[in-house]
C-alpha cells in the first residue's frame, strides 16, 4: 500500500507521517524526494527545495533572469520551462517511489499525480488557521505576525501548484479519501486513523 499525505501548512503532517510510517513499518518519502529530483536535474539541493516550497513563481523568475542575460537559453530548454521539468521530474520520482509500495509520501502533489488507485491511500490534513499559527509559532519559534504571513504565504502556494499543475483544489474529494482534522485528533489519533485506514482498504 501507499500513504500519500497533502495538508495546509502547519497542521502536522511530517510529524504525523513520521508516526504513520513507524506503525505501519513504511519508508518515509519527504525531504529525499527534492533530492533525487535535484540530481536528475543536475541543480542542487537547494534549488530543488526552493522550487517546492515556492512553485511555478521561482521557476518563472529564474528563466526570466537567463533569458534577459543570454537569450539563448530559450532555445536550448527545447521549449520546456523550468518549471515543467521540475514539475514532470517530481511527478517520475513520485510513481518511481510509489512502484516500491510501502511508503508514506508527504506532499509534492501526490494525491493527484498517482490519482485513484486500489493500494493508494490519499490523506488531506487541515486545521484551522489559528491553530496552525499557533503550532508554527512554538515549532519555528517564529513572531506570530511572521507565523501568519507564512502560514498564508505557503497555503496560497500550495493552492496555486495544484490549480496550475493539475487543475484540481486542495483537499478536494477528486485526490484525498480521507480528511482528517488534526486540531481534533493530534498527532497520535490522526496517525491511528490513517494506519486504520490502510488496514480497511
Amino acid at each position: 500500500m501507499i500513504v500519500t499525505i497533502s495538508n495546509l501548512y502547519g497542521s502536522g503532517a511530517v510529524a504525523v507521517a513520521t508516526r504513520v510510517a513507524a506503525e505501519l513499518g513504511y519508508e518515509l518519502i519527504d525531504s529525499q524526494l527534492p533530492v533525487v529530483v535535484a540530481k536528475r536535474m543536475q541543480i542542487s539541493p537547494v534549488q530543488a527545495e526552493a522550487a517546492d516550497e515556492t512553485g511555478r513563481s521561482l521557476g518563472a523568475r529564474l528563466l526570466s533572469s537567463l533569458e534577459l542575460a543570454t537569450p539563448e537559453v530559450a532555445v536550448s530548454g527545447f521549449g520546456q520551462t523550468f518549471d515543467e521539468e521540475y514539475v514532470r521530474e517530481v511527478q517520475e520520482a513520485v510513481r518511481e517511489f510509489a512502484t516500491h509500495g510501502k511508503v508514506v509520501i508527504v506532499g509534492r502533489g501526490a494525491g493527484a499525480i498517482l490519482g485513484r488507485r486500489p493500494d493508494v491511500v490519499r490523506v488531506f490534513m487541515h486545521a484551522p488557521r489559528e491553530w496552525r499559527i499557533e503550532r508554527v509559532v512554538t515549532e519555528r519559534n517564529l513572531e506570530r505576525k511572521a507565523a501568519a504571513a507564512e502560514v498564508d504565504r505557503i497555503d496560497r502556494a500550495r493552492r496555486a501548484h495544484l490549480r496550475d499543475w493539475y487543475n484540481v483544489e486542495i483537499g478536494s474529494p477528486e485526490i484525498v479519501d480521507l480528511a482528517i482534522d488534526t486540531s481534533t485528533f493530534g498527532n497520535e489519533g490522526s496517525a491511528a486513523l490513517i494506519v486504520a485506514a490502510v488496514h480497511a482498504r
